[in-house]
This record gives C-alpha cells, structure tokens and sequence, in this order.
C-alpha cells in the first residue's frame, strides 16, 4: 500500500471515529461567551467541523465516490455502536459496578435519538457537501479552493443543524424553546469554524499535493 492509500485509510478512520464520539458526547450542553456574545452549544459539535474538512480533503484528491464511500461507512460503524450500546444499557449491573444502570441509562439511554438523528444529518449534509464541493471544481476548473470549501462545508451544516435539531426536538432530547437558541447559536459557530479552518484545508491540500496529485479511487 503506497502512502496515498494509507492516508486514504487514515482520513476514513478518523472521519468514523469523530462521527461516533460525536453521538456518545452530544447530550452536554455549555455556554460559551467570547466578548459580549454568547451561545450555547453541544460539545459534539467541536468535532463535526472536522469531518466536513475531513470530506472535502477526500473529494478534492480521491473523488466523489471515495468520499461517499466513507461517508456509508461512518453511518455502518455508527449503527453497530449504537446496537452495542442498547444491548450494553439492557444488561443490569452488579452491586459492585462503579457505574448503575440509571447513571448508564441517563449518560447512554437515548444515544439511540441521538445517532439517528446523526445518521440522517451525516448522510444527508455529507451528500450535499460533496456534490457541492464537486460541481464547483468542476464549473470553476479547479480554481478558487477556498470557494469550494467555505460553500460546501457551510450549506451541508445547515442542513446538519436542521436535520438534528429537528429529530432531537421530535423526540423530546431537546426541548422545542431551545430549537432557535441551539440552531442560532450552532451555525454561527459551524460557519466560523469552517473560515477559520480554510488555511488549514489549504495546508493540508498543499501537503499531500507534495507527494500525489488528485486521482480518483475506483
């Protein structure tokens, strides 16, 4: 395996680890306050960003399929946790166990909303995000990178934010007053996090640029 495949190999793993620690940590809420603006976020959504980065790296050198590819392994991966976890909250636990089953139960009970409503946001905002990422390649001839990243990333979190909350609300994770206040607060900081993250995209783009330009993987 040359180094393209193994950082391909790489890039997959971490995009699934960050999708499933996301789910596992999503229910702790914090206000962040930065001057006189503040929001109240999930902390799972540090990570999310990373995975559109992660996407976008993967459609600009391995293609749209590649990217897919990864995207439907994510949601596998997801699915066999989350199956995990509801048959792991089903057992009792000893009298000795340093976690009950009521503190298990609360911390990973409804990790089961929680993924679903990721599966669905991954898929769907993942999706966008790479036809998007690869119709502007396309119509801009491989000009304009920061385009490309800055649009894609923030039309798929959008989407992301929308699909979860929604979902979420839906099954009572998250209470309906709170679905403005998240989603206000969430897209200002995802559409932060995807400016402030575009020299990184150029870095890493110019990085494996040194050793392999774009192909596709079949």
């Amino acid at each position: 395996m040359d180094q393209i495949s193994r950082l391909y190999v790489f890039l997959c793993a971490l995009f699934c680890v960050i999708v499933v620690i996301g789910n596992v940590i999503f229910q702790k809420f914090v206000l962040l306050t930065v001057a006189n603006f503040s929001v109240e976020l999930s902390v799972g959504i540090f990570l999310y960003p990373i995975t559109f980065l992660i996407s976008d790296v993967i459609t600009e050198f391995y293609g749209k399929k590649a990217a897919r590819f990864v995207v439907r392994v994510s949601i596998i991966v997801s699915i066999l946790i989350m199956c995990l976890l509801h048959v792991s909250d089903l057992l009792p636990a000893t009298t000795w166990s340093m976690v009950d089953d009521e503190m298990f139960h609360k911390v990973f009970g409804v990790y089961g909303v929680g993924a679903t409503a990721s599966l669905v946001a991954v898929y769907v905002s993942q999706t966008l995000d790479i036809l998007v990422f690869a119709r502007l390649k396309a119509v801009t001839n491989g000009r304009h990178l920061w385009l490309r990243n800055n649009f894609s990333i923030i039309t798929g979190q959008i989407i992301d934010t929308a699909c979860v909350l929604t979902i979420m609300c839906s099954f009572g994770v998250v209470p309906w007053d709170k679905f403005s206040v998240i989603a206000y607060s969430s897209l200002s900081f995802k559409i932060f996090a995807a400016l402030f993250g575009t020299p990184f995209f150029y870095l890493v783009c110019y990085w494996i640029g040194k050793y392999k330009k774009p192909y596709k993987i079949e």
